[in-house]
């Protein structure tokens, strides 16, 4: 895929310090450099297996891949993207929590152990890296399904930084997508049941005002 235009979820890389890296919309891919494609064999030392990752998917299900901790970190990637018979893969990336409990991407360009330091139950999980700035750009309707799951999990988490008004309206979209078209008591029983937002009941009102107004679109939609 190349250099590719958009916005960056920023995370540290491993040996960087928190606040040292910045947005800048550039893309980590060399040119013409495809994460789908071997990058560098592998030591045959490095072959052995000697311990099970787990990865965390974007619908919160746990894949235990059997990948060795001294392989690079695009093996695991390959793995990832294998299991999920992932197409677009350049938009992807597996970021793990480091021993300040930041989040930080995995190289693919270095062995895992070198980055991964907790290796008894590594917390890793797969993410988005990359959004386009058209989300027409996305071909593949499977694509666009995680992203809506990445940004469900970043909503949770208080990491998309926007209005009450956009996270009210990003959350009745999550709505019409998972339960369909509007309906005031099934709406408020699923709220209820799932939280989207941190101050999801300072919002209620306006996430059914938007949530009726997404009357017969799809999910894809």
């Amino acid at each position: 895929m190349g250099e590719i235009e958009g916005t960056y979820r920023v995370l540290q890389m491993p040996g960087s310090q928190s606040g040292d890296q910045k947005n800048a919309g550039i893309s980590t891919l060399e040119v013409d450099q495809n994460l789908s494609v071997p990058i560098a064999s592998t030591p045959a030392r490095m072959q052995t297996r000697d311990a099970k990752l787990k990865v965390k998917l974007l619908d919160n299900t746990v894949e235990t891949l059997d990948v060795e901790t001294k392989c690079y970190g695009h093996m695991l990637l390959t793995e990832v993207y294998k299991c999920l018979n992932l197409i677009e893969t350049d938009y992807f990336g597996v970021e793990f929590q480091s021993n300040q409990s930041h989040w930080t991407w995995l190289d693919p360009m270095k062995s895992i152990d070198k980055q991964v330091r907790r290796l008894k139950n590594p917390l890793l999980r797969l993410a988005v890296k990359f959004f386009p700035p058209d989300p027409g750009q996305l071909q593949e309707e499977y694509t666009r399904y995680l992203f809506a799951l990445q940004i469900k999990r970043d909503l949770a988490e208080e990491r998309l930084t926007c209005s009450d008004n956009t996270a009210a309206l990003l959350t009745s979209h999550l709505l019409q997508s998972e339960i369909g078209d509007y309906d005031e008591t099934l709406d408020l029983e699923h709220l209820k049941e799932n939280r989207y937002l941190s101050q999801q009941e300072r919002v209620l009102e306006k996430i059914l005002d938007f949530h009726r107004q997404h009357l017969g679109q799809t999910p894809a939609e």
